[in-house]
């Protein structure tokens, strides 16, 4: 089995003791940590993350809950939560853009909310005593000692204290770019299906205000050389694939100044 943990916490000591814990916890399991640097990004990488379990049994771990800010209202931080993806487990922040795309995908069917208090409460003082529970929910650092145990307890059957949030106090996508990848392919939070784009179609695209005329091109290949076009990307589920902004050969993150969060319209 397969966990893979998603979190803004990613220096060598976080990831140490994140991808330590949830291994001790499911010792059969693989386990990998990966980067983002916003709510947003993560979000993205939650996609391709389920795309990539195919709906297997496996388990995702996704942190993206700043204590500064608006999540000052939280008592610790953002809640966690849970859903389950087919034969997948998704346990996540639930503040924010983290949950966006799939909830506008569709991927959502139920989605229970745990506080970490009840939950400290249900478990046993076999499993946790009593100075354990305390320190968890006091924690600064939850995505390690609260988020994996939750997964083990939820995988577990555990009937742990839930609520059941209603989809629609998920917070909606902000379009526009979700990621830029290490060779400058700007990927957006439109999806190729919602627009039936034909190859060598022009685009018009609104990137920071100002308008842009691009070449839709059905497969990377399709792109000429150092022409910028828009491209149905790899990343995505199904049949949603995200829309990407490409130089054929070059970096047009770099040449159109696009990155996490930028705001672009179709």
């Amino acid at each position: 089995m397969q966990i893979s943990i998603i979190n803004d916490c990613f220096d060598q000591d976080a990831q140490l003791r994140q991808i330590s814990r949830a291994g001790s916890l499911f010792p059969c399991a693989g386990v990998n940590c990966f980067a983002v640097g916003s709510e947003l990004e993560a979000a993205g990488f939650l996609i391709d993350a389920l795309d990539a379990f195919d709906g297997r049994e496996g388990i995702i771990l996704v942190n993206v809950a700043p204590r500064n800010g608006k999540a000052k209202k939280w008592k610790n931080g953002t809640p966690f939560g849970y859903f389950w993806y087919k034969n997948t487990l998704v346990v996540s922040s639930v503040d924010g853009l983290v949950l966006s795309l799939c909830k506008k995908f569709g991927l959502i069917g139920e989605f229970y909310v745990l506080d970490i208090e009840s939950v400290m409460d249900f478990i046993s003082d076999t499993e946790l005593d009593s100075e354990n529970k305390k320190r968890i929910i006091n924690t600064q650092f939850r995505s390690f000692n609260f988020l994996p145990r939750a997964a083990d307890w939820v995988w577990r059957k555990y009937d742990l204290p839930k609520e059941q949030l209603p989809l629609e106090e998920i917070q909606d996508v902000s379009e526009g770019v979700w990621f830029v990848d290490n060779f400058g392919n700007i990927k957006t939070t439109f999806v190729g299906e919602d627009f039936g784009f034909k190859n060598g179609e022009e685009v018009q695209i609104s990137i920071k205000g100002e308008s842009h005329s691009f070449k839709f091109y059905e497969r990377l290949k399709d792109l000429p050389d150092q022409e910028i076009g828009v491209v149905e990307g790899s990343s995505g589920i199904g049949n949603k694939r995200f829309l990407e902004i490409i130089r054929q050969g070059g970096n047009a993150g770099a040449e159109l100044g696009l990155t996490t969060g930028d705001k672009v319209e179709i």
